[in-house]
């Protein structure tokens, strides 16, 4: 009878909150008893932008921000709003009103830095957005997903020794299995073979699906001049993805990988076939210059 009893209250708690829709009345029916605060106005605007409405959360925004213009939080969420609107422009400006606060907490602070540098970056400005990256790190070092952020700019530059050592200390201090992944993703990048394939051996060991790891293993091998080792490992490679899509599904990064396997492998024709079919699943925007790389590789030179 408990458990009954359980279920239909959980029941009534999902029936409650059917989406942002159901929150935005509710928020409006506030606001119109009690009048604006920044924090409903806050609260509708985030619920607004959830759906897409970015219109209505940057109005929502505008008047909170006046209610309370050293609310930190704000300055966040209305750069973000103006950036989905194309206004990169104030959105930058509103990060820096944001990063002017008086007694900034430094948790806000690095996430103001950190929107910074990622506005930055999207404008190519990857010296200047790195500097934020890491005002950020150096005030959070315990958020792997900057030091990823991070590692893309310093690859961009080339800048390959910090790169590894921002990564060992984002491993160090996180524990991030991603950041691992990133560190010998790095070093393939580099060059630096010898140290990919040391990392490489024991995560293929220990992984249960095997895929990814076999691929790097063979990108270090084939940096090594040793490609009758990396055959075996992109062919095996290939069989494991292979199996795992199986009929209807559809992974992105497991397409990507095979288009590596297949490219790699010198078979360019079924590369191009499986990075096409990866963006079309979503993959990312590096599939696509891979993919292009190899339409420009195969077209004619004039």
């Amino acid at each position: 009878m408990i458990g009954s009893l359980s279920v239909l209250i959980w029941a009534g708690v999902l029936l409650a909150h059917e989406g942002p829709e159901q929150d935005i009345e509710e928020i409006t029916t506030e606001i119109a008893t009690f009048g604006e605060t920044a924090e409903r106005l806050l609260q509708r605007a985030i619920e607004y932008r959830v759906l897409g409405r970015l219109k209505e959360a940057g109005n929502d925004l505008d008047r909170a921000s006046r209610l309370e213009p050293g609310r930190s939080g704000l300055k966040r969420e209305l750069a973000r709003v103006q950036d989905g609107l194309g206004r990169t422009n104030e959105a930058l400006a509103t990060v820096e009103s944001g990063l002017r606060i008086t007694d900034l907490d430094p948790d806000e602070e690095a996430a103001l830095r950190m929107m910074r540098g990622d506005f930055l970056a999207a404008r190519g400005s990857s010296a200047k957005a790195l500097e934020e990256f890491h005002s950020a790190i150096r005030l959070r070092p315990d958020n792997g997903d900057w030091y990823l952020r991070r590692s893309a700019q310093q690859r961009l530059l080339g800048q390959w020794e910090e790169c590894l050592s921002g990564l060992e200390a984002g491993i160090r201090e996180t524990g991030s299995g991603t950041l691992a992944i990133e560190r010998v993703e790095v070093l393939l990048e580099a060059g630096r073979w010898e140290k990919a394939l040391v990392l490489v051996e024991p995560e293929l060991e220990a992984s249960r699906l095997k895929a990814s790891w076999r691929i790097r293993r063979a990108r270090a091998l084939l940096g090594l001049s040793r490609k009758p080792e990396a055959i075996p490992d992109l062919r095996s490679a290939l069989e494991e993805i292979e199996a795992r899509l199986g009929p209807g599904i559809r992974e992105a990064s497991l397409m990507a990988d095979a288009g590596l396997a297949h490219e790699l492998l010198g078979e360019r024709d079924e590369a191009k076939r499986w990075y096409s079919d990866a963006l079309e699943a979503g993959a990312s925007g590096a599939v696509r210059s891979q993919l292009e790389a190899l339409k420009a590789a195969a077209s004619p030179t004039r």
